[in-house]
């Protein structure tokens, strides 16, 4: 991997790591669903404006890719971004930066399924890890139906799992068609759904004051517009699950802004999690003595 494009991964984790914070702060006025109608207007609208720009005709793809799209979209923006911010309005900013490491776990394991990449010792001990981590949040808290943060804690782990397949899926379409295209005909296809999600909820709320509106403008300026679009950079530049890994960088942007913001304090519970995910992700993501003896053979060959 060349210096810009892990320069350009760094970046893309800054950005999303700032979501779980400012997304909390934005919802103290917004609903879930108005904030999502909000970033598929500003993700459409900018994206395919630039798309159209760089690309002219280029930014219409052929039937069968437009269907492929559609379906990344599902994925990778609608069901994900609406569970996670249903998943945030329930749960802690903490919680949630922890819980989206389940992403760099799920890509493996479904590039794996897929035959995408290749399953090793290492990688099935670092997967194991990261689930018994996450099923600790929900065991050691005594996880039960009505929990005070057990659904949001839910929503969140299915929206990871959405965005992973969403991350291998990708790669097939953003060889043929352009990077800036794609990730803008993903945030159109998302405003098709706003019909039937979000027609009956205030955009545009009294309650909502200059603080949730400028956390608005922080979440479609940095989750948004630009994660999307360097991400997707980035992911046609690289493995999906060597772009999912950096996302264990999340937790630390999202829990230091937590704590310097809101206020919030992880626990002991946190600590064990954080602990079994972390150690998780770095057997997945880090290659063995084995993977990088024979990295350095192909390299000198």
């Amino acid at each position: 991997m060349d210096t810009q494009t892990r320069c350009l991964i760094l970046v893309v984790q800054l950005c999303f790591g700032t979501f779980p914070v400012v997304g909390k702060v934005a919802l103290d006025g917004f609903t879930p669903r108005a904030l999502l109608v909000w970033r598929l207007a500003a993700g459409g609208v900018v994206l395919m404006g630039l798309a159209c720009l760089r690309h002219g005709r280029a930014a219409w793809p052929g039937r069968a890719d437009l269907a492929r799209l559609f379906g990344l979209s599902l994925l990778g923006v609608i069901v994900n971004q609406l569970l996670f911010l249903e998943g945030l309005k329930r749960t802690t900013v903490v919680n949630t930066g922890l819980l989206i490491t389940v992403i760099p776990v799920a890509t493996t394991a479904i590039a794996v399924a897929l035959g995408r990449e290749r399953p090793t010792r290492r990688r099935q001990t670092g997967m194991g890890l990261a689930v018994v981590g996450v099923a600790a949040l929900f065991l050691l808290r005594g996880a039960s139906v009505g929990g005070q943060h057990l659904l949001g804690d839910a929503f969140i782990v299915i929206n990871a799992i959405s965005y992973s397949f969403y991350l291998v899926l990708a790669k097939g379409v953003l060889a043929r068609v352009p990077q800036l295209v794609v990730v803008a005909w993903l945030f159109m296809f998302g405003l098709l759904t706003v019909p039937w999600l979000a027609l009956d909820v205030a955009w545009v709320p009294a309650e909502a004051g200059s603080r949730e509106w400028t956390a608005l403008a922080c979440v479609l300026l940095f989750p948004t517009v630009l994660a999307y679009l360097l991400n997707t950079i980035v992911l046609s530049r690289t493995h999906a699950s060597t772009t999912a890994a950096y996302v264990m960088l999340q937790p630390f942007v999202a829990a230091a802004l937590g704590i310097a913001l809101l206020d919030e304090r992880p626990g002991w519970r946190e600590g064990v999690t954080a602990a079994c995910v972390l150690a998780g992700l770095w057997l997945v993501s880090v290659p063995g003595r084995a993977a990088r003896s024979a990295d350095a053979g192909r390299s000198g060959a």
